[in-house]
């Protein structure tokens, strides 16, 4: 779901670029014996030079902790199932904002494969960084998954009896990945994902655009209302993925429960969450680069 992108070489700028926090760069303090101080704690070198993906490991790692957190609640408190859908959409809008929090000004908050790879494909994040930027994401979802299970782990026993399902009238498999609503083909669930993706990435690049009106000092709260409005708006027939690792990492962790299904259910549907939101953020970027051009003229 959500993110935005960071850039070290200032070489790989275009001719304007969209505004984002500079890093963190800390200075390591002289030795002491002060604890009060994490400079001083152990392996600091190895803890700086790895900074950005602890960033998307933790940032990711919050976002599934409140996103699948309220999809367990609203899941097991059906007492207030007419307005559980709306409590999902705050959940992950909010989850998203605290979650950049975390991450953007280190690791400029991707949290999501699609945006690390698209912003690499346009020259705007380091390939080289890829892979380690898509490992934390994926690991920090996985661990966010099981570390609300821990939580609810009793919740389940009495929702379901013990017997954990993926779907029925005691399924709980939705609290983890998405799955199509019933009926939903995969031609137009795959659509939905690409659209609500591009919308996704579209509207980060305006929002942070200095050319236009960004939301300086507070695009963590831009981008989490952003994820809130397509939640509420257009994601209810795909539950809206638009992030591998967020669908991807919590459905590996979900075959701890219920054996291979999670990834054969309708027609191992597992395929559109995973990979149609990479074709989202490559089309939003493009649109957004293509066609919304403030300056008054053409740049030489």
């Amino acid at each position: 779901m959500e993110g935005q992108y960071h850039e070290d070489s200032k070489s790989a700028l275009p001719d304007h670029q969209i505004s984002m926090p500079e890093p963190v760069n800390y200075e390591v303090s002289p030795a002491s014996s002060s604890w009060s101080d994490p400079m001083n704690w152990p392996i600091f070198d190895f803890r700086y030079k790895y900074r950005e993906y602890f960033a998307e490991f933790w940032g990711t790692f919050i976002l599934i902790l409140f996103g699948d957190g309220v999809v367990a609640t609203v899941t097991m408190n059906t007492s207030n199932a007419g307005s559980s859908y709306l409590a999902i959409s705050f959940g992950w809008g909010i989850g998203l904002t605290m979650a950049l929090y975390v991450s953007m000004g280190i690791s400029g908050g991707h949290l999501n494969p699609a945006v690390t790879v698209a912003n690499a494909i346009f020259g705007k994040f380091q390939w080289r960084k890829v892979p380690g930027y898509m490992l934390a994401q994926l690991l920090g979802a996985f661990v966010a998954a099981a570390t609300v299970y821990g939580i609810f782990k009793s919740q389940f026993d009495e929702f379901d009896g013990g017997n954990r399902q993926v779907s029925g009238e005691f399924g709980t498999g939705g609290i983890w990945c998405t799955y199509a609503k019933d009926g939903n083909g995969k031609f137009f669930s795959a659509f939905s994902e690409i659209v609500n993706t591009a919308v996704l990435l579209f509207v980060i690049y305006a929002i942070g655009d200095d050319r236009m009106t960004p939301a300086k000092n507070h695009l963590p709260i831009a981008i989490g209302l952003l994820v809130f409005a397509i939640g509420n708006c257009t994601g209810w027939v795909t539950g809206y993925a638009i992030n591998p690792a967020r669908d991807l990492g919590p459905r590996i962790f979900s075959t701890i429960l219920y054996g291979s299904e999670p990834f054969t259910a309708g027609g191992h549907y597992f395929w559109v969450p995973t990979f149609m939101p990479f074709v989202g953020a490559v089309v939003g970027i493009f649109c957004y680069q293509f066609f919304i051009l403030p300056e008054s003229k053409k740049r030489n």
